[in-house]
This record gives C-alpha cells, sequence and structure tokens, in this order.
C-alpha cells in the first residue's frame, strides 16, 4: 500500500513538472523576437516590395570598394538593380538612372523623411575653420 502511494505521488509530481515545463515552452513561443526589424520595414512579400519600388537599405563606402544594398540586392557603383544604374553614392543616398531616358534619375535616401540642416550658431560656441580658427561667435 505504501508503494502504491509513493507511485501515485510521483507520478502527480512528474505530471506537474510536464505541465510546467509545457505552459513554459507555450509562452515563450508567444513572445516577438526583439531583434526582429519593425514590420513597416520589412514588407510582406515580393509583390507588396516591388509595387514600394526600390528600398536603400545599407551603404557601403571602401577604399576598395562601393556597394549599395537596394531592397536586399548588392548594387556595386556603375552596377545594375534592374534596369536602373547606380550612377552616383554618398553616405546617405544613391541615384539611379533609367538607360531608357537618361535625364531621368531616382534618388534613393538611406533615411528617407530625415533631412539635414544646418543647426544655428550659438552665442559663446567655438566653431573652428580654417578662416576663423578658435574664434568665438557672440
Amino acid at each position: 500500500m505504501n508503494l502504491f502511494n509513493n507511485t501515485s505521488k510521483l507520478s502527480a509530481t512528474v505530471m506537474a513538472l510536464a505541465m510546467s515545463i509545457l505552459t513554459d515552452v507555450a509562452i515563450a513561443q508567444s513572445l516577438a523576437d526583439p531583434t526582429r526589424p519593425p514590420q513597416l520595414v520589412m514588407p510582406e512579400s515580393a509583390a507588396e516590395q516591388t509595387l514600394a519600388g526600390p528600398v536603400l537599405q545599407s551603404i557601403l563606402i571602401a577604399p576598395q570598394r562601393r556597394v549599395a544594398i537596394i531592397s536586399g540586392q548588392a548594387v556595386e557603383l556603375n552596377g545594375k538593380y534592374g534596369e536602373l544604374t547606380l550612377i552616383r553614392m554618398s553616405e546617405t543616398e544613391v541615384v539611379l538612372r533609367n538607360p531608357q531616358n537618361p535625364k531621368e534619375t531616382q534618388t534613393l535616401k538611406l533615411f528617407p523623411g530625415v533631412d539635414k540642416r544646418m543647426s544655428p550658431t550659438t552665442p559663446g560656441v567655438r566653431t573652428i575653420t580654417s578662416a576663423n580658427k578658435g574664434k568665438t561667435h557672440e
């Protein structure tokens, strides 16, 4: 009789442990991946990406190589992205030219909606240029 009680308690303990582990696994599967980019950056499908047009994702400028990642495709300077040719690159944007109409260009920005502006000069702040080394604006 004592053996039956011990087996029953052991079975109940194993069952409770198994349920606890399965519950933890189910909860973990429902958590979002914190390293995954936001959904607005990742197109749902290739068709959606085509409709939205090319997206500049990254720019690599090195002494020996200049490459832009456009919609997941590595394109070197003067290389082709579909029918378009990559003609110009900077740290923040690239320019593509349509060979069918050489006057038609398309500029892709790495950070669309972010514009670079000059900040106003703050009184008492030193700005160093070749013309006014060390002078203070007042």
